[in-house]
């Protein structure tokens, strides 16, 4: 998003003036679509990936990415054209945000959206890129499914599921995803590691991997399974207590 100006007005009220982005959520297009075309997700996740990559060279790490913070919109007739939003709890690799950092995991604050976030998140650790690799792992997972790859309702039991348990199967969450390519698969499952060191090293590593060979075969329509309410999912931003 970019910004023209800040200020303050004349009454003491502070301000900041940005683009306005006329689109709709990722999170709204799962949930009224379902299951997403393996070309469709292509395009989305090829901006992700770089506004991420982009942000990640500039030292910046995101933590609070998922749906709600995609916006797709059109821009001169291209539609899902990708706004990556909110970087409102992202980290700077500076000293400052070192600082900030430690008196959060000091008081035992953990940053987040719980179905999205990283199993080193909910530790408390620093976070490098390869935290925002595994939730944009958890979004490509949801976007091919039209479901998310674990299944929790509090924060605790997605701790639980992120950090101990494996994703469920394309297969098993929805039986047309069969027709999934199998290297897309890999490129998703790598990046839902539990050791952040068995991801893909950057953004751009993982949407490669992920693109593979699929542009040379034939785009196949995975049909959406019924569309997955959100109201049982805890999505919003979340601090809690670390236990």
């Amino acid at each position: 998003i970019k910004f023209f100006d800040f200020g303050q007005t004349d009454q003491g009220d502070l301000y900041i003036a940005m683009e306005f982005v006329d689109g709709k959520p990722l999170a709204d297009v799962i949930e009224n679509e379902g299951a997403m075309s393996f070309e469709r997700v292509d395009r989305i996740l090829k901006q992700i990936s770089g506004s991420l990559h982009e942000a990640h060279e500039k030292g910046i790490v995101h933590r609070d990415l998922k749906p709600e913070n995609v916006i797709l919109t059109t821009r001169a007739g291209e539609e899902d054209f990708v706004k990556v939003l909110d970087f409102g709890i992202a980290k700077r690799n500076d000293a400052a945000d070192a600082a900030k950092e430690q008196k959060l995991t000091q008081a035992g604050m953990v940053l987040g959206t719980p179905p999205y976030m990283s199993p080193e998140q909910f530790t408390g650790k620093e976070l490098g890129r390869r935290s925002d690799i595994y939730s944009l792992g958890v979004m490509a997972y949801e976007m091919l499914t039209g479901k998310l790859p674990f299944k929790a309702n509090t924060p605790w039991e997605w701790a639980t599921q992120h950090m101990t348990v494996q994703p469920h199967p394309f297969e098993e969450t929805n039986p047309m995803a069969s027709q999934i390519p199998p290297h897309i698969k890999e490129a998703c499952m790598r990046a839902l590691s539990k050791d952040q060191e068995k991801r893909q090293d950057t953004a751009k590593a993982f949407y490669l991997e992920f693109k593979g060979g699929g542009a040379r075969q034939s785009v196949t329509q995975v049909p959406g399974s019924a569309p997955m309410s959100l109201g049982g999912q805890n999505s919003a931003t979340e601090a809690f207590v670390a236990p």
